[in-house]
């Protein structure tokens, strides 16, 4: 039972495995990101239609807020993910950058590059497999 780790699924009352719980962690981690991805495409819309809709502020606070749990979810202590996890870092603050712009100032110079770099995110992250 080496590949068991000590703790019980809550529901189930059944061990969680190591590749269970990676597969916990993929999802979790894909849920964030295509929440992310689909409150910036609202933003986008909205933006298209009024930009003075008080509802792109509230969307951005809760990308910055997403964007700030996938950056806490990064490994920095793992020598081999630590060169990934800076960098996802970068994005993850670019993106809290271009919300916090939206919602202190209106500003909505990076929100295309935002949205880019959600999608590229999402769209990577759902083609991986969480296979370990």
């Amino acid at each position: 039972m080496e590949n068991q780790i000590e703790t019980k699924n809550p529901e189930t009352k059944k061990p969680v495995t190591k590749k269970s719980e990676t597969k916990t962690q993929y999802n979790i981690i894909l849920e964030l990101l295509k929440g992310l991805n689909e409150n910036i495409i609202k933003i986008e819309k909205k933006f298209k239609k009024n930009k003075d809709d008080q509802e792109i502020t509230n969307l951005a606070f809760k990308v910055d807020k997403i964007a700030s749990a996938l950056h806490y979810c990064l490994d920095f202590d793992n020598k081999d993910c630590k060169k990934i996890s800076e960098n996802l870092r970068e994005l993850y603050r670019h993106i809290r950058f271009s919300m916090k712009m939206i919602y202190e100032q209106r500003n909505f110079k990076f929100l295309s590059s935002a949205s880019n770099v959600s999608k590229e995110l999402y769209g990577s992250w759902s083609k991986i497999k969480p296979t370990i």
